[in-house]
């Protein structure tokens, strides 16, 4: 009995022996085989940075310089020529104080210098024959070194009584009535130098790097008086610290008197600039992301073939950096499509997938 049992459990115990075989083998077949990992990367199409090609600012005139005059010594005015909104000429008088008081200073002051001047004349001949003492003598020196220190500064004070027209100006505002009682260094009338009239305008940070080719764009003022007419203007300097508000930069031209002579400061005037080229190809910028270095350090970019879905490396020439982007000079074209994240770990005619959204 136990034999028949034994013999009939071994071929139970190989049969399943078999069927486990049979499916692992089944189930090694039907693995998937490993495919490698195609990257996602997000993609900009380069386009023609024509935003400094051409374009209009509102502008506003100023003078050159505006000053306040004033007079550096006290008193009261007897003489106030200034007419607000005429023109002066270098060395005009302007205003001038009572002379009274300072030319009775001056004539004092005189009197003790040619004393003093002639007490040392004679304290020196007496120290040459031995009857002063050298003592005596110094002191009578520095007494005519006083004395002609106080002339000078009375004649001084008495040339400050009047304020003479720095250079050829307007006289904007007057500050102060005639007869009045000033004080030194009070302002009287504020001038302003027209020899050149000056436009400031405000540009966006991104056209700062207008300011580093100003030799490439032409300037021009429109008034609105006469809108047909176009008057150059030059580039004279510019702020480099932005606005507070607006964020832009203020940048200054000058415009010449020239068929200007109505035009005053305050005015308003339309500023057009524009690249002196016209069909010059226009600037073409990317994203700074986007920036990529070859083993050598130069700089890249990885541009996108869409027919065959890889990425190739392309080396560029750079220029101005803005705030997010940077300009390109060479070694792309618009319609370009480049990588703007991860160009690092790109390599060249790698397969990619380009993103669409999330």
């Amino acid at each position: 009995m136990n034999i028949i049992m034994l013999q009939t459990q071994r071929p139970a115990k190989a049969l399943i022996a078999i069927l486990l075989l049979n499916l692992l083998i089944g189930c090694n077949n039907d693995m998937p085989t490993t495919k490698a990992v195609i990257p996602t990367v997000r993609l900009a199409t380069i386009t023609a940075n024509d935003n400094i090609v051409k374009r209009r600012f509102t502008g506003r005139v100023e003078a050159i310089s505006t000053v306040d005059l004033s007079f550096q010594v006290p008193g009261k005015i007897t003489q106030l020529s200034a007419q607000e909104g005429t023109f002066i000429s270098k060395g005009d008088l302007i205003a001038a104080l009572d002379e009274h008081d300072y030319r009775l200073a001056v004539e004092r002051a005189s009197a003790q210098f040619k004393l003093a001047k002639l007490d040392v004349k004679r304290k020196r001949n007496l120290q040459r024959s031995g009857s002063l003492p050298k003592a005596a003598l110094d002191q009578a020196e520095t007494n005519f070194q006083l004395s002609r220190v106080a002339l000078e500064t009375a004649k001084q004070n008495l040339s400050y009584t009047k304020i003479i027209a720095p250079f050829d100006a307007l006289i904007s505002t007057r500050l102060i009535d005639n007869h009045a009682n000033v004080g030194a260094y009070q302002a009287i009338v504020r001038v302003q130098a027209l020899t050149e009239l000056r436009v400031h305008i405000h540009i966006p940070e991104d056209l700062v790097p207008l300011l580093e080719q100003t030799d490439n764009f032409n300037a021009v003022a429109v008034f609105k008086d006469r809108p047909t007419q176009r008057f150059p203007i030059q580039y004279r300097e510019h702020i480099t610290e932005a606005g507070n508000v607006a964020q832009t930069y203020e940048v200054i031209f000058g415009l010449s008197r020239e068929q200007n002579e109505h035009v005053l400061p305050g005015m308003t005037v339309a500023v057009i600039i524009s690249k002196k080229n016209e069909t010059s190809s226009a600037d073409l910028n990317i994203p700074i992301s986007a920036l990529d270095y070859d083993t050598q350090g130069s700089p890249r970019v990885w541009i996108f073939k869409p027919q065959e879905k890889i990425v190739v490396s392309q080396n560029i020439r750079l220029s101005t950096r803005l705030k997010k982007n940077i300009i390109v000079l060479e070694g792309i074209s618009v319609g370009d499509q480049i990588v703007t994240a991860g160009a690092h770990l790109l390599r060249n005619n790698m397969p990619v997938r380009p993103f669409i959204s999330y």
